[in-house]
């Protein structure tokens, strides 16, 4: 009797630890390792998510700050406030005048954004292989051939109050090459426009881009990078406007509300080709920037490919595994018993 009830309890355990296998939920893997470049506060901020705000601190944990995700029901983050804090890169672009006042202080501040020629970056490991996350430059926008012609003939342009009409032609002039379907400027802002049925021309694009249009999509704000433990694919969550209407330098369209539009991210995964992605869809986020009220109300998610990770036994799996080697060892004492 003793016997039959220790192996009623012995199957009993082994099915249990079977279960138990069977039932480890598969982890997401998340970047680890982070660092930017550059300097905190100057070239990066970080913003931690507190309460249903983001707030500055950078001195904050990357891990910290990294570790969200964003699960879209109805349009909007589940829970609300998920995607956590962010990281923003090349935070000092938004130290450049933006929409500037005269002709000459938006040729010059576009002039100072070709000139730079730094990036800041996020980079760390997912999956047990490298990957970096950057700002952009105006060679990312424009290709490196195109930055010596034009910054002189913006150089060369006519004082706009004596000779206005002038200063107009030759400006138009020295952006000309600019907008070319070649290059990821006017890839991305004509894509942007077609998203919303509105004709792409040049004239907006150089309204655009004498705004500061570019300087305001170099800066991707990193909210969180994870991986697909199955299928391998990288999800990077981009904090940003859920309405990007006033971003673009545009006046209200009240026939089109929302108008989307994340940041640019530069991301070179393995060492590979370096891709340049962005977003037209955002989910509510949940959260506010505290400083402003409306910033990082949206969640652009993008993704690209990746390689699933080694399989690698979790705990509960490995915990499961030992208690059936135990198990069996007992068994066979019973029988020797």
């Amino acid at each position: 009797m003793n016997g039959t009830i220790q192996k009623l309890l012995l199957g009993a355990s082994m099915v249990a630890g079977v279960s138990a296998i069977a039932s480890s939920p598969a982890l997401a893997g998340t970047l680890t390792g982070a660092s930017v470049s550059g300097t905190a506060g100057t070239d990066y901020y970080i913003y931690e998510k507190v309460g249903n705000q983001t707030v500055r601190n950078d001195s904050a944990s990357l891990a910290t700050v990294l570790q969200g995700s964003c699960t879209v029901v109805a349009g909007a983050c589940n829970p609300a406030g998920s995607p956590g804090g962010n990281v923003e890169l090349f935070a000092n672009s938004e130290q450049s005048p933006l929409s500037p006042s005269n002709p000459l202080q938006a040729v010059t501040a576009f002039k100072s954004f070709l000139n730079y020629n730094t990036t800041t970056s996020l980079t760390g490991q997912i999956g047990g292989k490298g990957i970096s996350l950057s700002s952009l430059t105006a060679v990312d926008w424009f290709g490196a051939t195109n930055i010596t012609p034009v910054t002189t003939g913006l150089s060369q342009l006519p004082n706009p109050i004596l000779k206005p009409i002038l200063f107009a032609q030759q400006l138009t002039a020295a952006l000309d090459p600019l907008y070319n379907p070649s290059n990821l400027a006017t890839q991305w802002f004509n894509t942007a426009l077609s998203t919303y049925s509105v004709p792409s021309s040049k004239e907006l694009f150089n309204t655009f881009l004498l705004a500061g249009g570019f300087q305001r999509f170099s800066d991707p704000n990193i909210s969180y990078v994870n991986q697909d433990d199955t299928t391998g694919e990288i999800r990077i969550g981009l904090a940003g406007h859920y309405d990007a209407l006033a971003l673009l330098g545009f006046p209200p369209i009240p026939a089109i509300s929302p108008i989307q539009a994340s940041e640019v991210v530069k991301v070179t995964y393995d060492n590979g080709t370096p891709q340049y992605l962005y977003s037209f869809t955002a989910a509510n986020s949940g959260l506010t920037e505290q400083g402003d009220g409306h910033s990082h109300n949206g969640n652009y998610e993008v993704t690209l490919p990746g390689d699933p990770p080694a399989s690698v036994p979790e705990p509960s799996a490995v915990l499961g595994l030992m208690a059936m080697g135990g198990l069996v060892a007992a068994k066979r004492k019973l029988k020797k018993g």
